[in-house]
């Protein structure tokens, strides 16, 4: 395995970090009873850490799987729908004259933010309208309250040690294969040294005694 590879992988891993961390999720109430006034209120809230949001958006879904959208941030002509921004995270739709077609629809929630000039977009868990009945329980002023799930979490995690084992093992054959190379290199590049079976002959010049 070459070092190629492992930039690859080192990317791969990097992505995968990256997708998770701009990961975010919208919330929003499993169930709403409708009021006397034939009113119902759905909130919408997302857990990006931004300050302000692209755009929010309320779908009703049919029976039959139908999306329509019922109200978008500022728009002004939204059929008896009324938007109200609570804050950067979070949105309350209150549907009006709530009739027996609009009780047997699905509501949704869609955010965009905006988060290193990308755009990311979700969808809650659609709340269904209920006549006279009572509410799941853990609910709070404007619906229940669903603790964001640890399985994204674990799942980053286990993420995060298989592609860091993987990394390990690839240097640990790079470096090997690198070591492997060398050694079968050296005797090539080696110096060879003659062995001489006799004594080196003096010259005969320095063999001559004056008298």
């Amino acid at each position: 395995m070459t070092s190629f590879n492992i930039l690859i992988i080192f990317t791969i891993y990097l992505g995968f970090i990256l997708f998770l961390s701009h990961g975010f999720e919208v919330i929003q109430p499993q169930n709403r009873t409708i009021n006397p006034d034939k009113s119902a209120l759905v909130s919408c809230e997302h857990t990006a850490q931004v300050s302000s949001v692209e755009d929010v958006r309320l779908y009703s879904i049919s029976q039959a799987g139908t999306r329509s959208m019922l109200c978008q941030k500022g728009m002004k002509d939204c059929k008896n729908i009324a938007m109200y921004p609570v804050n950067a995270n979070k949105y309350i739709f209150i549907i009006l004259d709530v009739g027996k077609e609009a009780m047997n629809m699905l509501y949704e929630c869609e955010f965009t933010v905006k988060k290193d000039d990308l755009d990311y977009t979700n969808n809650g868990s659609p709340t269904r309208l209920l006549s006279g009945q009572k509410e799941s329980k853990g609910v709070y002023p404007y619906g229940p309250r669903i603790p964001p799930p640890a399985q994204p979490h674990l799942f980053r995690w286990i993420l995060t040690c298989l592609l860091a084992v993987m990394i390990i093992y690839s240097c640990v054959i790079t470096l090997f294969y690198c070591r492997l190379r060398r050694s079968s290199r050296d005797p090539e590049n080696s110096l060879y040294v003659v062995m001489r079976n006799g004594p080196l002959t003096r010259n005969p010049d320095h063999g001559i005694y004056s008298g």
